[in-house]
């Protein structure tokens, strides 16, 4: 069993991944999000944590609140939220809504962040207070709930959607107690 669990699952907006296909229809998207989720949760040891690094939406094939959809997901197979982070991703530029500027009639809005969901199995303390490899200060800043950091290069990692080392490293630093 695990203490924690932290992913990015395919955001379904086409990018290619080879075996799976990222541009379902979206209720198609949450029945196979709702299958892993429940795996998740199946290998998730009582009092471990689950940290679902997702888009807050996704406007591809229509807008849709991903974050919202998910955590509701995960909500009804047993997970129980604890917060957000908003993760904001400095190097990135989605600002694709030009086609709406000088036509208010349908502006489009579009949030340069990902959320770290912060969701857990059973209870939220710990009992045994552990070892925490966490200092003073990584403590004070990454409990605002606000990250800062660059997301990674698709060339440097050679994957269409890298996952960023930073994003793991501060959740297991603060969410992971060895016993």
């Amino acid at each position: 069993m695990l203490d924690l669990i932290i992913t990015s699952p395919p955001y379904n907006v086409g990018i290619e991944y080879g075996l799976d296909d990222d541009t379902k229809d979206y209720n198609a998207y949450l029945k196979w999000s709702c299958k892993w989720i429940k795996n998740c949760y199946f290998w998730l040891k009582s009092g471990g944590r689950f940290c679902l690094n997702i888009p807050l939406d996704k406007n591809k094939g229509g807008q849709q609140s991903v974050e919202a959809d998910l955590t509701q997901i995960a909500k009804k197979i047993g997970f129980k939220y604890h917060s957000s982070i908003i993760w904001n991703e400095g190097n990135i530029s989605r600002r694709t809504a030009w086609g709406s500027w000088l036509n208010a009639s349908a502006p489009d809005v579009i949030a340069p962040v990902e959320l770290i969901v912060v969701l857990y199995k059973d209870e939220w303390k710990k009992q045994n207070k552990g070892i925490s490899t966490i200092t003073k200060d990584e403590f004070m800043a990454w409990t605002n709930g606000l990250w800062c950091f660059n997301g990674e290069s698709k060339k440097r990692i050679g994957h269409p959607a890298p996952f960023p080392r930073e994003l793991p490293k501060r959740c297991i630093k603060l969410f992971f107690i060895q016993e």
